[in-house]
């Protein structure tokens, strides 16, 4: 059997992709068995799907006021199990059941999260992007066609989650995914105006998971696990874990 090192996690980078491929053939065949199905099928849905080109078509006719604080990114199955699966956060998730990423984009954190994570009830998406919100609406219909349970644990809101009720029932996340969603000048004051609503309609033990920066209320949403870093495409990113007190 070839051999493992394992080195802490905390503040290093985290890449699945690289991690697999530097380990000796038998080894890697068994580290990569668990998820190789479930990568193949979220492979498939997205080949072909350019989410950079959609999102700048759909900005592109959006009021210059709204689109303004829009930035685009997004992560590979890789990148989002590695998340998960390295960080320490696995074991947090599990006894959770409602999975809402805010700035869905194409949809593939949703896809992903069903994919990693059977255990979530509910997977919900929030999109602002029509074009983007359309494209995440026909790659879980894709999804659908090899795991339609699955699928139907899937729901896309087409509008902006900053004036969304999180309390809903309908809605009701315990798992917050975030990028960094705005930026440019006013930009903080829409963040502070997210984590406010985090602070009112969350409910106490709410796991947040933000990339690039951590939310600033430490007694409110202290971070739970130390930062882990990515190595995604468009560059390493930051990832914190919050827990709502």
């Amino acid at each position: 059997m070839g051999r493992i090192t394992i080195v802490p996690i905390s503040h290093k980078i985290l890449d699945f992709s690289k991690i697999l491929y530097t380990l000796s053939p038998g080894v890697r065949k068994g580290f990569d068995m668990s998820f190789e199905k479930e990568k193949e099928i979220f492979d498939n849905i997205y080949q072909g799907v350019d989410g950079y080109s959609i999102s700048n078509r759909g900005r592109s006719t959006m009021d210059p006021e709204d689109r303004k604080f829009l930035i685009y990114g997004e992560i590979s199955f890789a990148e989002l199990l590695s998340i998960i699966e390295n960080s320490g956060i696995k074991d947090e998730l599990k006894g959770l059941t409602t999975f809402c990423d805010l700035g869905s984009g194409t949809g593939k954190c949703l896809i992903g999260a069903a994919l990693i994570c059977p255990y979530f009830k509910r997977i919900i998406g929030v999109e602002l992007v029509s074009t983007l919100y359309e494209s995440s609406l026909e790659s879980v219909q894709q999804l659908a066609q090899t795991k339609k349970k699955l699928a139907s644990k899937i729901k896309i809101t087409n509008g902006n989650f900053l004036k969304l009720d999180f309390a809903k029932p309908s809605l009701s996340p315990n798992v917050v995914l975030m990028h960094y969603p705005i930026h440019g000048t006013g930009s903080e004051e829409l963040y502070l105006q997210l984590e406010e609503k985090f602070r009112k309609e969350l409910k106490p033990g709410s796991i947040i998971i933000s990339a690039i920066r951590k939310l600033s209320s430490s007694e409110s949403f202290p971070e739970i696990l130390s930062p882990t870093h990515v190595e995604c495409k468009y560059g390493n990113v930051t990832i914190f874990f919050h827990k709502k007190v």
